[in-house]
């Protein structure tokens, strides 16, 4: 019976007699009813196949994550009024501000939507830019580059809308451009008249240098290179302002030529080695000031410098009468010489040649004829 009742024991829990727990009978070999069995249990076949134990869930190990590229803005869009304070682009200017048309065809700015903040144009290889109202070009903070910049034959004409020099923000300065920039570059770009690069302004066009509240402020207009040359028939010009000096409203160096019929100035003009700049209406200079009217009526009062070999004309035209010189036709003469006067040598009046003498007594014979 013992013996049936370890075998009913033994089927019902099939457990190996060395598995049990050391408190046991068994284990302890006094008053046992398991028999330690004759050989180890290590060597004995099991009765039942092993439990299967839960392995460990196989977790795939995630793939590292692509970067997927987007159109989506990666900073809001300009709003009507520019944001402040907007953030520099970096000194010297980079790539990706700038935009540039060589295709040789006309680009047109005339509204919000084709309109430039924070950005410089390139304008090369005869293509031609429109400005027209409602459009404007506004070039990054704390640069270098104009906002527009023309060479190689091509051509800009304003009748409208506003050019914006960078503006040099003391709190965001990066390297040493604390100085403002300029509004507009007209450049030849090569070695050949015809190469070089044309401008047209009308009323409505504004042009601006970049202010500079510790530095230098932006020219306003620079035109540079011979064959390059500015026609101005109107518009705005204004000179970045500046801590240790203001801008010029016009820059005109290296034989370039800039012909004024008309516009304002707010800034000082220099006309620098063999440069020329030629003012047309009723003018007079005194040293470093040109004053006087255009044919519109228009009234000038500007200080111009000029520097190796750098020239300033003032020309009558037929358009237009002034008080201080005949202007019935164009003349070389500058407006504000009179009519002819006697010439003087060294500072004493010359003296008068034979003809001269012969004349003045004709004029007395007839002039005691007629009272006779």
């Amino acid at each position: 019976k013992r013996t049936n009742f370890r075998n009913i024991l033994k089927l019902l829990f099939e457990l190996p007699l060395s598995e049990a727990p050391p408190n046991t009978p068994a284990a302890s070999g006094s008053g046992s009813s398991f028999v330690q069995p004759s050989e180890p249990a290590v060597n004995r076949p099991p009765t039942k196949p092993p439990t299967v134990r839960p392995t460990t869930v196989q977790v795939q190990t995630p793939s590292p994550v692509k970067s997927v590229t987007t159109n989506a803005p990666t900073i809001l869009p300009v709003t009507a009024e520019p944001t402040t304070p907007r953030v520099p682009t970096g000194s010297p200017i980079e790539l990706s501000d700038i935009t540039q048309w060589n295709d040789g065809e006309t680009h047109v700015i005339n509204s919000k939507e084709t309109s430039f903040l924070d950005e410089s144009i390139v304008v090369t290889r005869g293509t031609t830019f429109l400005l027209e109202p409602g459009g404007y070009v506004e070039a990054p903070l704390n640069t270098n580059w104009p906002a527009v910049r023309l060479s190689i034959g091509s051509m800009f004409a304003g009748t409208g809308g506003a050019i914006n020099g960078s503006y040099a923000d003391p709190s965001l300065l990066e390297g040493e451009y604390a100085d403002g920039g300029d509004g507009l570059h007209i450049n030849n770009g090569q070695s050949s008249d015809v190469t070089g690069s044309k401008g047209s302004f009308f009323d409505g066009v504004v042009i601006v240098g970049g202010d500079a509240p510790i530095g230098v402020g932006g020219n306003a207009l620079y035109v540079n290179g011979f064959g390059s040359e500015a026609k101005i028939y109107g518009g705005s010009f204004v000179g970045g302002k500046g801590a240790k000096d203001n801008g010029y409203s016009i820059l005109v160096q290296n034989s370039a030529k800039v012909h004024v019929y008309s516009g304002s100035f707010d800034g000082e003009i220099k006309v620098d080695r063999s440069a020329e700049i030629i003012f047309y209406g009723c003018f007079k200079r005194d040293r470093l000031q040109v004053s006087g009217t255009f044919p519109d009526e228009t009234y000038l009062d500007v200080s111009i410098r000029t520097s190796y070999g750098g020239e300033i004309t003032l020309m009558a035209v037929s358009e237009q009468e002034c008080d201080t010189a005949p202007s019935m036709s164009p003349t070389n003469f500058p407006t504000v010489s009179p009519r002819p006067t006697p010439k003087y040598n060294h500072g004493d009046r010359k003296t008068q040649s034979f003809v001269e003498i012969s004349l003045s007594l004709a004029s007395m014979l007839l002039f005691g004829l007629f009272w006779i």
